[in-house]
């Protein structure tokens, strides 16, 4: 199962794709083919408003967050005209004529905060994952540590065990010298004695 907050990106960089196409070639559209994108933009565009308040509903993501894809999606909406599809790429005359110069000046600027954002949101990205690639090899080198330790400590109990059975057996060795040193004694005390009876 995907995480909804990416498919929320994912959904968001689709949109800004095609709205982005939209702008590119609406002027070549025809009135109805352009209209219709345009509602299934603004359709996309209410889903992930309403995934977004959801996610936020949840705590799926921090509040800073919250309003950052707010914005992104604002800027979308902007790009459309506020939702009526008619400034997208304009009317009948073409975008440069349905526009005033103050209106195309504010659409630039937001499209400038909107790529300024999506650079943000690449880049937060990026750390996320160097960062789940560190969390990842720390826990391989705890993972490693834990393994030599108890290779460590395996190896101590198999000295442990060499060196008790070392010492029985230099005490049974000990314990026979002992015995045979006894019976020489015996021994050498028996010839004397037969040697003393003899005489």
């Amino acid at each position: 199962m995907s995480n909804p907050v990416s498919s929320w990106d994912d959904d968001y960089a689709r949109l800004a794709r095609a709205a982005s196409q939209l702008r590119a070639t609406g002027s070549t559209l025809s009135e109805p083919i352009r209209n219709n994108q345009v509602q299934s933009i603004q359709t996309g565009l209410n889903r992930l408003y309403a995934n977004l308040q959801m996610l936020e509903r949840n705590r799926q993501l921090a509040p800073a967050e919250v309003g950052r894809r707010r914005q992104l999606v604002e800027h979308l909406r902007t790009q459309l005209g506020g939702g009526n599809g008619g400034d997208v790429v304009g009317g009948g005359g073409g975008y440069g004529e349905a526009q005033q110069p103050q209106q195309i000046s504010a659409t630039t600027q937001a499209l400038r905060q909107q790529d300024d954002m999506i650079d943000e949101l690449a880049v937060g990205v990026g750390r996320l994952k160097d960062q789940t690639k560190l969390i990842h090899q720390e826990a391989g080198m705890h993972v490693k540590l834990l393994d030599e330790m108890g290779n460590d400590v395996e190896e101590a109990h198999a000295g442990l065990e060499a060196e008790t059975a070392r010492a029985l057996k230099l005490k049974e060795d000990k314990s026979v010298w002992r015995l045979y040193l006894v019976i020489i004694g015996l021994s050498i005390l028996l010839f004397l004695l037969i040697m003393a009876g003899l005489s």
